[in-house]
């Protein structure tokens, strides 16, 4: 794999807030939007919460393909489907996509991709398995098998450890990154949040954006919007909390034990997600705050508590349609200098409504900041390589 030193050959940071036509057709469905992953067996029906220029929809795991099939006939926006083989299978050199087996015909990747837009995706997704930490021959086996696609409506998902961040392995990343042709969906693995796995992942995300801008960020969380003030060309973020973050293939996911699965609720003001157990309990003597996105209409947020995909659809509902309606706010900002600030006074803020909110509720430290959002709050602001000075009054 080349490790190449000059200037990103991907679009430049000043350029990333438009969608040129040399994109492709991929390129041309997701640069600059949000899109919101969910599983099939949780979407009734085309959800409408979802932004028009800045949304869309990504149908994941078991059955998307038919769910995506029935979705189109009534969903105009960007659509496509996702069956997440990251979650359960490792890539390896010989196989680093699933694909279909023991089939006549339509067992190559070509044929699988195409699958995906004859059902009425905007495009195609590849079907990449996990690549582990340490292990350069996977990745290389991605790069070598998408730079033998003749096609341009294609994003490649690229699920690999956490630990793929650290210095000593971005490198590598960030020349398979380089490598490849086709928009880059990178997707990091770990137990809990990734991002809090060690202190300086955050930081070190910003930087391979920084090496490879206009790569997205998928399955993840708010992290998405961070990743968009500092080069992602688009982002994919999880209505609830399973795709929000990716367990490493092979691994039982780590919980608080064996807690019941309670859907996990998005506080707009404290730019947090959290267990609508723990919101109620957190409310049990106080009035919870109340959602005034486009599907709550003041709905208290201590109202998502119950284990039935009826409950856990509506949590997931609210939690998409609240941060849709950001992402104006965010990407119609005219430089990526200006996102950055914008986003950063609005982790300062969410940091300071933790405490205010303790104080309101008498339960002193109840509610701490996510350690990722105090970073956001916290680290330089930088663009093109330069440090940004906001406007007096900005922050």
């Amino acid at each position: 794999m080349d490790d190449r030193t000059s200037a990103p050959s991907r679009t430049v940071a000043s350029s990333l807030l438009t969608s040129p036509p040399d994109h492709g057709t991929a390129g041309r469905a997701i640069t600059q939007r949000a899109l919101t992953l969910e599983r099939a067996n949780l979407l009734p029906e085309a959800p409408g919460y979802l932004h028009p220029d800045h949304g869309g929809l990504v149908v994941c795991g078991t059955g998307c393909s038919a769910r995506l099939h029935a979705l189109r006939r009534t969903f105009a926006g960007v659509l496509a489907e996702d069956c997440a083989a990251y979650e359960k299978e490792v890539a390896t050199t010989d196989a680093p996509f699933c694909l279909p087996e023991d089939v006549l015909f339509g067992g190559d990747l070509d044929s699988a991709l195409q699958e995906q837009l004859d059902n009425g995706a905007s495009f195609a997704i590849t079907p990449t398995r996990y690549i582990k930490a340490g292990d350069p021959a996977a990745l290389k086996a991605v790069v070598k098998a998408t730079k033998a696609l003749r096609r341009d409506d294609v994003v490649v998902t690229l699920p690999v450890s956490i630990g793929w961040l650290r210095p000593e392995a971005r490198t590598t990343l960030v020349a398979a990154i380089r490598a490849m042709e086709h928009p880059i969906a990178l997707i990091l693995g770990g137990q809990r949040d990734p991002l809090q796995q060690f202190a300086a992942a955050p930081q070190q995300l910003r930087e391979l954006l920084a090496d490879v801008p206009g790569t997205g960020l998928w399955r993840t969380d708010l992290a998405g919007f961070d990743a968009l003030a500092h080069g992602a060309g688009f982002a994919g973020i999880g209505a609830g909390g399973s795709l929000r973050h990716l367990v490493p293939a092979g691994e039982r996911a780590e919980t608080s034990g064996g807690a019941a699965n309670y859907p996990s609720v998005l506080i707009p003001s404290l730019l947090r997600f959290s267990s609508a157990k723990f919101i109620a309990d957190s409310y049990a003597n106080a009035t919870a705050p109340r959602c005034t996105c486009s599907r709550c209409q003041g709905r208290p947020l201590d109202d998502f508590l119950g284990l039935t995909n009826v409950v856990k659809a509506a949590a997931h509902a609210h939690n998409s349609a609240t941060w849709n309606a950001w992402l104006p706010d965010l990407l119609e900002q005219p430089t990526l200098a200006d996102r950055q600030i914008w986003w950063r006074a609005r982790c300062k803020q969410a940091v300071n409504a933790h405490a205010l909110e303790n104080t309101r509720i008498k339960q002193p430290n109840h509610f701490k900041p996510p350690k990722p959002l105090e970073k956001w709050a916290s680290l330089p602001l930088r663009t093109d390589g330069q440090a940004v000075t906001p406007p007096p009054g900005a922050e």
